[in-house]
Order: structure tokens, then C-alpha cells, then sequence
């Protein structure tokens, strides 16, 4: 095989590759609703590929009034707003998902490792882990609970 065909196949597969993974982030990207706390957070790509979560809703009722980050661990940081507050970033792909990422919580002002898994088109089950100890949730894809509630 001469080089030129073998680069122009490298190349191909390469895109291939990288529209797959495209795919992947398309399935998960759009808006999710929380467990514990109800609260919103869209996904949608980071500009690298990868996905990013950043925070549309949360009742005040939750956040005690506040409006901005103010449990952060970084006192130059807390006076951000929760609303479109980055809550998860950095995550690398993986057979089953993305792993290596962050979750940070600004009920607590704690940033966890996390991993994602779209368990299905309208859930996704999020792990956090601070350490060895690990908490998981399954968000529920926010068109799925309208849905619901214009059926019942």
C-alpha cells in the first residue's frame, strides 16, 4: 500500500471517529432534571467534544435565597451565579460513557469525580465520588417529566 492511500484511509477513519463520538455527546446533550434537589442543568458540548454541564434551574427554596455561589470553596468565586453555573466539565469518552470528569455541587461548595452513562434517551445515571466513597443518581431528561405531566 503506498503512503498516499494509507494516509487518506488514517484520515478517513479519524473523521469516522470523531462523528461517532459526535453522536454520542448529541444523544446526551440537552436538558436533565436532578434527583436530590430537582434542579435543572443543560449539557450540551464543551467546544472540545466533550460534554459540559452548566445549571438553568434550582428553587430557592433549596438554595436558602441565595442566587449566587456562595458555599464555593474559593472565596474569589462565590459571588457567581448559580444560574449557568459550570457543574460538570472535563470528561474523557469511554466505551460506556464518559469517565475522568468533575461534578462540582454548590449546595456544598464540593467538586467530586464523576462518570456519566446515558442509561436510556431520557435517563442518565451520574456518579460523584469524593475518595474512596461514591454516590450514583439517575437524572431524568427534562422533556420526558413535561411529557408525562401533559398525559396525566
Amino acid at each position: 500500500m503506498n503512503l498516499r492511500v494509507l494516509g487518506w484511509s488514517i484520515a478517513v477513519w479519524s473523521c469516522a471517529l470523531q462523528v461517532a463520538a459526535a453522536g454520542d455527546l448529541t444523544a446526551l446533550a440537552g436538558e436533565w432534571r436532578t434527583v436530590r434537589h430537582g434542579a435543572d442543568v443543560e449539557i450540551r458540548d464543551c467546544g472540545d467534544g466533550s460534554p459540559c454541564g452548566f445549571l438553568i434551574f434550582v428553587s430557592t427554596d433549596i438554595t436558602g435565597g441565595e442566587v449566587n455561589d456562595v458555599r464555593n470553596n474559593d472565596p474569589s468565586l462565590r459571588d457567581r451565579p448559580l444560574d449557568g453555573l459550570p457543574i460538570l466539565w472535563g470528561f474523557s469518552k469511554r466505551d460506556k460513557g464518559w469517565y475522568r470528569g468533575k461534578l462540582y455541587n454548590p449546595d456544598t461548595g464540593q467538586t467530586f469525580r464523576s462518570s456519566m452513562e446515558l442509561i436510556s434517551p431520557d435517563e442518565l445515571k451520574v456518579k460523584g465520588c469524593l475518595g474512596p466513597l461514591c454516590r450514583q443518581q439517575t437524572w431524568v431528561r427534562l422533556h420526558s417529566i413535561q411529557t408525562k405531566k401533559q398525559g396525566e
